[in-house]
């Protein structure tokens, strides 16, 4: 059986009541999910279209996003077909073109549905809905924009009103993000109009309606895209700071960011049409094995989550952690909080603060991977977290951005951080592209011959806007 995540999507958001489909059409990708209007095919509501949303996120970052960035970063190995021309850095257009459909448009699109649930919830008055759509559009914009570069976004929904949207450039998207996230803190600490309007409860398959965490989880978005600009202006490494510090802090009833309330998407793993990505994909596909750079560091470092049930062994195989029908998949977990905070701290000079955070992060990481409670475990993890502690003498972002590469296992993060950073310090494979880790993705063939406005294709050696 042929492995497609965009079947996937159609599937579950389908099982959801919340995928309207209808027919397509070739002449360009229209952005808004489907052809005709979404709301007069079943009369959506924010209610409905809320866990397709997350849902379809959580399949996009586990399936394609997650492959090719897991490829090029050595955190896995293409053992046949087309992954073993990612792994070796040959990726055409075509090969693309599912993932931007997943994002934009098509049945199940990410952004075209975070779009529509925006404007059903201001429509219906249900502020909450539409600040926990924008955080959804925010964080899938981020992936984009970080992907490609310069991306439509400000006339990308328009449907038969514009075919051809414009690109807006990464600068801009990257205001529009941080716009989106600011006005959701707005609208979460807002009371509803009304008592007896519609708040998420169950449909919100995250956080179970806790705005506070939603509210937690949009300054720790903030955090993250302020440190993606740090090498654009050094003032954005303090705003990271900043943002990273409220999502971290509980003030009066607003929940900090904990491991307890890291923002990722669950999967049940009952049927073919709700198991976890990653497992669907070995289980249908299997030309990728899971053995490579990131093994071989974790044996070095004698790291105990190299041999876990979380990573596996080196011995090909996934672990249950992030391989099982039911694992779930992380969009930003606390630990990778902590590490953008050491980070930020680091860049600004606060070395004993960088290293504080840091040590924290390692345990976290240990804590969320390895479950076993077992004294003779608990006194492994301690020794590798004192293995490895750093203090402000010796904390360097080498070593910041290594375990912050172990814990942010398959996640497309660890390929925006190597592009800033140039950590860790992998050997590029020789083949495809010079011989160099690519640096953006080609614009996809849809795009190309369809879209007049869609930019130059270069090669995977161009550098987006933040790439300095």
């Amino acid at each position: 059986m042929k492995f497609s995540i965009k079947n996937n999507i159609t599937r579950t958001l389908a099982l959801l009541a919340v995928v309207l489909s209808a027919g397509s059409c070739k002449k360009g990708v229209f952005y808004d999910g489907i052809n005709t209007n979404q709301a007069q095919l079943q009369n959506p509501t924010p209610t409905l279209m809320l866990p397709g949303v997350i849902t379809g996120t959580g399949y996009e970052w586990g399936g394609d996003a997650s492959r090719f960035t897991s490829l090029f970063m050595q955190e896995v190995t293409g053992a046949a077909n087309q992954s073993k021309s990612y792994g070796n850095y040959v990726v055409g257009t075509g090969d693309v073109d599912g993932m931007w459909t997943n994002l934009y448009g098509g049945t199940g699109g990410i952004m075209a549905n975070a779009n529509e649930l925006i404007k059903l919830a201001v429509a219906n008055k249900q502020l909450h809905y539409e600040a926990i759509g924008k955080i959804m559009m925010a964080n899938a914009l981020g992936l984009t924009t970080d992907m490609w570069g310069d991306v439509p976004y400000s006339d990308a929904f328009g449907g038969f009103n514009n075919v051809m949207p414009t690109y807006d450039k990464q600068q801009a998207i990257y205001t529009t993000i941080d716009g989106l996230l600011s006005d959701a803190i707005t609208e979460l600490a807002s009371s509803e109009i009304s008592s007896t309007i519609k708040q998420p409860g169950i449909d919100d398959v995250i956080y179970q309606g806790d705005l506070t965490k939603w509210a937690a989880t949009a300054y720790a978005l903030k955090a993250k895209f302020y440190l993606h600009l740090g090498k654009v202006d050094a003032g954005n490494y303090t705003k990271a700071l900043a943002a990273a510090t409220s999502a971290l802090t509980k003030t009066g009833t607003v929940t900090a960011f904990s491991p307890s309330s890291s923002f990722s998407v669950p999967f049940v793993g009952a049927s073919s049409t709700s198991q976890s990505p990653w497992f669907e994909f070995n289980d249908q596909r299997a030309d990728i094995s899971f053995s490579g750079y990131i093994y071989d560091l974790m044996a070095t470092l004698k790291d105990p989550r190299e041999s876990s049930a979380a990573y596996g062994a080196n011995d090909g195989n996934l672990g249950d952690l992030y391989g099982s029908p039911n694992s779930t998949i992380n969009l930003l977990t606390y630990e990778q909080l902590l590490f953008i905070q050491s980070e930020a701290y680091y860049q600004t000079g606060d070395k004993t603060n960088a290293a504080n955070t840091y040590n924290k992060g390692v345990a976290a990481s240990l804590d969320r991977t390895i479950k076993s409670t077992t004294d003779s475990m608990i006194a492994v993890k301690a020794l590798y977290v004192a293995s490895v502690a750093k203090d402000a003498t010796n904390i360097t972002l080498s070593d910041i951005m290594t375990q912050k590469y172990i814990a942010s296992y398959l996640d497309p993060e660890v390929w925006t951080d190597y592009r800033r950073t140039g950590y860790p310090a992998i050997t590029p494979n020789p083949t495809g592209n010079g011989g160099a880790i690519p640096r953006s993705l080609l614009y996809p063939i849809s795009e190309v011959i369809n879209n007049k406005n869609t930019p130059a294709n270069t090669t995977l050696a161009r550098h987006v806007y933040w790439d300095k």
